[in-house]
C-alpha cells in the first residue's frame, strides 16, 4: 500500500517509512488518516505505508525492505517489543532517525517515542472500578497481545491501582490479542469467571464489545464493560458508551498527527523530545454527548479542509495545465517564426539548385549519350572478341585433334618401353581434358548467341540414368563409393534433349565424384509432382562440401572460388545452368563444408513449355547418349599406373616434391629419381610430416593445393629449427609479379612458373645445392667468422651457436654423447645428423672428438698438466685413448707434439 501528501507543483523531496503492526482496525485507520492530512502541509515529504498485519516476522522483513528503498525517516508501531527490536536498532544504527508510534519496542536505539500513557490509562480504569464498585466487587481483566508495550503498561498500571483497593479482585485474565475472535474464545475457556464477574476491563474497545456480546449471548445482564480508545467509529468507543454498551471507555490518541510533524521538525534539523506521552481522558455516560459533539465538529472541520485541499488540487492542477498551453503556445509561435525563416532560405535555396539541377540534367543527357555511343562500342567490341574466342576456339579443335591421333597411333605400338607407354597416356589424358574445354566453351557460346536449337522428346528418366552412370560404375567400384539410383515412383517422365542434357548429368556426377572421398556416397533421387507436371532429379554426395562464398558464386561464369579445393575453370556448372534454363527447368544447390553437396534439377513433365519447332519428330530420332563425352570421367581416371620398381642407387642428395596434380607429381618425382633420392607428397599436410622426418636436402612445392598451400608449408618450414636451412624452390602456375612477389617476402629460395622446361629445374636444382655446398665451407671456418656471417639465416647461426656452446660446455665431460645434444637441442638424432651435416659437412662425434683434439692442443701448449691429465680434461675416458686420437688427427703424439713446440 502506498500513501503520499504532496502539492502537485512540488516533488517529494524526503521519504518516510510507515510500518504499521496492524490496520484492520478503526483505531489504527484513524491514525493512518491523520498522517495523510498532517502530509498535506509538507508537500516535500513522501509516506511508504507497510501493513504487517500482525505478523512479527512480516513486519521485520517490510522494515528491511524499507530500509533498502533508501528512507529518510522510518516510523514504526511494533508489533511486539522484542523481536522488532534488533531491526530498531539496525536502522537507527545507518543513522536513519526512528520514531516509534504507539507501542514500544524492547531497545534504545531510536530518535523519539509517541504514544499515550498506557501505565496512566490502566490506573485510571482501576481507580474508575473502585468508585462504580465502592471498593467492594469481581473483576476481570482482557490483555491485549503479550509482549506489546500497552499491554504490559495498562496491565502494571491497572494492578498498580487496585492494590490500594483490598475488596476489589482480579478473578481472572484473560488474553483477547487485540481481536474480537480470540477474546470470545478466552471468554469460553474461562466461562465460570465471567459468570461471578462484576466488572470486565478489556485493554481496548473492540475486546470489550466481543465480551458485552458474549455475556449477552449468556444471558449476563448485571456485569458491567470498560474499554479503551474511545474511537468516534460505528460500534467503536464513543459510540457504544453513548449506547450504554459500554460503561466507560479511556480516551487514547493515535499520534499520526504528532508523527509526521515530529518528522518534519527532525529533517528540518530541529531537536525533539525523545518521549512524548499523549493525554487522556475517561468518557463515560457523563461526558459522552460532549465529546462525541466536539468529535462530530473535528470530523466536520477535516471534512471541510480535505474538500478544499481537493479544490485547491484542481486549482493547481487547472493552473498547471494553463502553463503546460501557454509553454505550447509560445514554443509553437517561436517554431512558426523559426519556419518562416527557414522557408524563406528554402525557396531562395530551391531557386538556386533548380538552376544547379537543370545544369546538371544537361550535362547527364550528354553523358547519356555518350554512354548510349560507347555502349553500343563496347557491344560491337565486345561481339568481336566473343567471336574471336569462338574463333580460335574452333582452330584448337585441329591441332588438338592431331596431337591425339598420332598419340592414339603411337600407343598401340608393342616397341615402346613401360615408362614411355606411362608418358603418352599422361599426355593423352591431358589432350582429352583441353579438348573438353574446348568444346564446353562452343557450346556455352552457341548457347548465349541463341544458335542452340533444342530437340526435346519424351524420355524414361530412371532408363536414361542407368545409361549414365554405366560410366562411373568402374570409378566407385574403383574408390568404394556407394553408388545408386533411388527412385520409389516407377515410369517417372521427362522431356529433354537427351543429346545436351547427359553433358548436366555427365558434368554433375564427375564433380561427385571428384570431391567424395573414398568410401563415400553418390546417390542420384528420381521424383515426380504428384501433378506430373515436373520431374525432379537430386544428385547427393558426402564430400568435402562448398563454403558459403563459393555457394553463392557456383553457376558463375569463369568464377574460380578462392578455396583451394574447389578450383577449376569455372565454365561446367555455369553452361550445366544454361542447359536447364533452355528446358524451362531450374537448377538449386545446397551444400556446406565438410557436409557434401546436393544439386536438384527440375525438368518439364509435359511438352506444353517448348515451341513445336524445339519438339523431335520421330523421323529425327538420334542416337541418345554421346559417348564422346565418357571422357569426363577420365578426370576421375587420373591415377596414374603404378610406378616401375626403380633400382635402390646411394644419391648424396635428396629432394622433397609436394605437389597436389599427380600425373605432375609421379612425372617429375620419375624424372628426378635419376639423380637424387626422391620423397614425393600430395598435400602440403603430408609434406611437412615428410620434411620432418627426412628433412631432405631441398624442397620442390607448389602454391596451390587443397587445404594447406605453398606459402603456409614455406612459413612453417623456415620457422623451423629442424628445416630452417632447406632451400625451398616454389611451382606455380601463376606467373604474376605479385604472386612472385609474395613467394620471396616468404623467404622462398627460388620461384619457378608452369610451364617450364625439365632442364632449367634440374639446373636449378643443382645450382642451389651447390651454393649450399659453399654455405657449408663457410660455418666450417672458425667461430667468429660463421657467427656473424649474414649469408646465412639467423635460425641456422642460431643452431650453429647453440650445437657449439653445448659441446665446449661439456668437453671435461666423458659421458658427453649425441643423445644430451639431441635432448638440449629438442631434436631427434636423425634430425641433427642431418643438420650438422648440412650446415658443417661433418659427423656429430667426429665434430666432439675434434673439438676435444683442439683443446689438447690447446693445453699441451698453455699449461703445465700431464699428458693423462689433460687426456681427463679434454673428456677422454683414458690417455691411451687420449693419444690413439690424437695422434690420428695431428700424425703426432701428445708427448712429440708438446716437446716439438717447446724448442720452436
Amino acid at each position: 500500500m502506498y500513501a503520499a501528501g504532496c502539492r502537485p507543483e512540488t516533488g517529494p523531496k524526503y521519504r518516510i517509512g510507515f510500518s504499521q503492526c496492524t490496520g484492520n482496525d478503526d483505531w489504527r485507520r484513524n491514525m493512518l488518516t491523520e498522517m495523510k492530512r498532517e502530509l498535506f502541509y509538507h508537500p516535500e515529504m513522501q509516506l511508504l505505508y507497510r501493513d504487517a498485519e500482525s505478523d512479527s516476522k512480516r513486519q521485520v522483513q517490510q522494515i528491511q525492505e524499507l530500509l533498502a528503498g533508501k528512507i529518510d525517516i522510518l516510523v514504526v508501531s511494533p508489533n511486539e517489543a522484542a523481536p522488532l527490536a534488533p531491526v530498531i536498532a539496525a536502522a537507527y544504527g545507518k543513522g536513519i532517525p526512528v520514531i516509534i508510534l504507539d507501542r514500544k519496542a524492547a531497545t534504545d536505539s531510536f530518535t523519539a517515542y509517541i504514544g499515550g500513557d498506557n501505565y496512566n490509562i490502566g490506573k485510571l480504569a482501576a481507580e474508575y472500578i473502585a468508585a462504580r464498585l465502592n471498593g467492594h466487587g469481581r473483576i476481570i481483566e482482557v490483555t491485549g497481545l503479550r509482549g506489546s508495550s500497552p499491554t504490559v503498561e495498562r496491565h502494571q498500571g491497572f494492578r498498580d491501582a487496585l492494590a490500594h483497593y483490598p475488596g476489589l479482585k482480579v478473578i481472572a485474565t484473560l488474553e483477547g490479542s487485540w481481536v474480537a475472535e480470540k477474546t470470545r474464545e478466552a471468554a469460553a475457556r474461562n466461562d465460570s469467571a465471567v459468570q461471578q464477574a462484576d466488572v470486565i476491563f478489556a485493554q481496548n474497545d473492540v475486546m470489550a464489545y466481543s465480551m458485552y456480546r458474549y455475556c449477552r449471548e449468556k444471558g449476563l445482564t448485571h456485569t458491567r464493560f470498560i474499554g479503551v480508545d474511545a474511537s468516534p467509529y460505528p460500534d467503536a468507543g464513543i459510540d457504544l458508551v453513548s449506547r450504554h454498551v459500554l460503561s466507560a471507555s479511556l480516551l487514547y490518541p493515535s499520534g499520526g498527527k504528532e508523527a509526521i510533524s515530529m518528522a518534519a521538525d527532525i529533517l528540518a534539523g530541529k531537536k525533539v523530545p525523545r518521549n512524548t506521552l499523549l493525554q487522556t481522558v475517561l468518557i463515560d455516560s457523563s461526558n459522552v454527548k460532549l465529546m462525541r459533539l466536539q468529535i462530530d465538529k473535528i470530523q466536520a472541520q477535516h471534512q471541510e479542509i480535505e474538500k478544499q485541499q481537493s479544490l485547491l488540487q484542481e486549482q493547481l492542477s487547472l493552473y498547471q495545465d494553463q502553463q503546460h498551453l501557454l509553454r505550447i503556445v509560445v514554443t509553437t509561435l517561436g517554431i512558426a517564426f523559426l519556419l518562416g525563416i527557414v522557408l524563406i532560405f528554402i525557396l531562395r535555396t530551391n531557386r538556386r539548385i533548380n538552376q544547379q539541377l537543370k545544369q546538371q540534367r544537361d550535362e547527364i543527357l550528354q553523358q547519356r549519350d555518350q554512354l548510349v555511343e560507347m555502349t553500343a562500342r563496347a557491344q560491337e567490341a565486345t561481339e568481336a572478341k566473343f567471336t574471336f574466342f569462338t574463333n580460335l576456339s574452333h582452330e584448337f579443335r585441329t591441332p588438338l585433334t592431331l596431337i591425339q591421333a598420332p598419340l592414339e597411333n603411337l600407343m598401340g605400338s608393342r616397341q615402346l618401353s613401360s615408362p614411355q607407354k606411362q608418358q603418352l597416356e599422361l599426355m593423352r589424358r591431358n589432350v582429352i581434358h583441353l579438348m573438353r574445354l574446348v568444346n564446353q566453351l562452343l557450346e556455352f557460346r552457341r548457347i548465349e548467341s541463341g544458335k542452340l536449337q533444342l530437340k526435346v522428346s519424351e524420355n524414361d528418366l530412371p532408363a536414361f540414368m542407368l545409361d549414365i552412370m554405366e560410366a562411373y560404375k568402374g570409378i566407385a567400384v574403383k574408390k568404394h563409393i556407394d553408388f545408386r539410383l533411388i527412385s520409389r515412383q516407377p515410369g517417372i517422365k521427362a522431356w529433354f534433349d537427351q543429346h545436351l542434357f547427359d553433358r548436366v548429368l555427365y558434368n554433375l556426377l564427375s564433380n561427385a565424384f571428384k570431391f567424395t572421398s573414398d568410401y563415400g556416397k553418390v546417390h542420384i533421387y528420381l521424383e515426380q509432382a504428384t501433378t506430373e507436371q515436373e520431374a525432379v532429379i537430386r544428385i547427393e554426395d558426402d564430400g568435402s562440401g562448398m563454403d558459403e562464398n563459393t555457394l553463392a558464386h557456383a553457376f558463375e561464369l569463369f568464377y574460380q572460388s578462392r578455396n583451394n579445393e574447389h578450383k577449376g575453370t569455372g565454365i561446367g556448372l555455369a553452361l550445366t545452368r544454361e542447359i536447364i534454363s533452355l528446358h524451362h527447368g531450374s537448377i538449386t544447390v545446397k551444400s556446406s563444408k565438410g557436409a557434401g553437396t546436393t544439386f536438384s534439377i527440375t525438368l518439364p513433365g509435359t511438352s506444353v513449355p517448348f515451341a513445336p519447332e524445339e519438339i523431335q519428330q520421330e523421323d529425327e530420332h538420334m542416337n541418345v547418349i554421346n559417348h564422346s563425352l565418357h571422357s569426363y570421367t577420365d578426370d576421375l581416371n587420373d591415377t596414374p599406373a603404378e610406378e616401375l620398381p626403380l633400382t635402390v642407387q646411394a644419391h648424396p642428395h635428396s629432394v622433397l616434391l609436394i605437389e597436389d596434380h599427380p600425373d605432375l607429381n609421379h612425372f617429375l618425382a620419375d624424372f628426378l629419381s635419376g639423380q637424387y633420392e626422391v620423397f614425393h607428397a600430395g598435400n602440403g599436410a603430408d609434406g611437412l610430416k615428410l620434411a620432418f622426418e627426412h628433412v631432405p636436402d631441398l624442397i620442390l612445392c607448389d602454391i596451390m593445393m587443397p587445404g594447406m598451400d605453398g606459402i603456409q608449408v614455406l612459413e612453417t618450414l623456415k620457422k623451423d629449427i629442424r628445416t630452417s636451412h632447406i632451400p625451398v624452390i616454389l611451382l606455380s602456375a601463376n606467373s604474376s609479379e605479385e604472386q612472385r612477389i609474395k613467394g620471396m617476402q616468404h623467404n622462398a629460395d627460388a620461384y619457378i612458373s608452369k610451364p617450364f622446361h625439365l632442364k632449367y629445374l634440374a639446373e636449378s636444382i643443382s645450382s642451389m645445392l651447390n651454393n649450399r655446398a659453399l654455405l657449408k665451407d663457410h660455418y666450417i671456418a672458425e667461430p667468429e667468422t660463421r657467427v656473424h656471417s649474414t649469408q646465412s639465416s639467423k635460425p641456422d647461426r642460431k643452431f650453429v651457436n647453440d650445437f657449439t656452446a653445448i659441446v665446449e660446455a661439456n668437453l671435461g665431460n666423458d659421458q658427453f654423447g649425441v643423445e644430451d645434444i639431441c635432448q638440449q637441442l629438442a631434436i631427434s638424432k636423425m634430425q641433427l645428423y642431418r643438420k650438422v651435416k648440412q650446415l658443417l659437412n661433418c659427423n656429430v662425434n667426429d665434430y666432439i672428438l675434434d673439438a676435444r683434439v683442439k683443446k689438447g692442443r690447446y693445453l699441451l701448449v698453455n699449461s703445465t698438466l700431464s699428458v693423462a691429465e689433460i687426456a681427463y680434461e679434454c673428456g677422454f675416458s683414458s690417455p691411451a685413448y687420449f693419444s690413439t686420437v690424437f695422434k690420428a688427427r695431428t700424425q703426432q703424439t701428445p708427448k712429440a707434439f708438446r716437446d716439438k713446440k717447446s724448442e720452436g
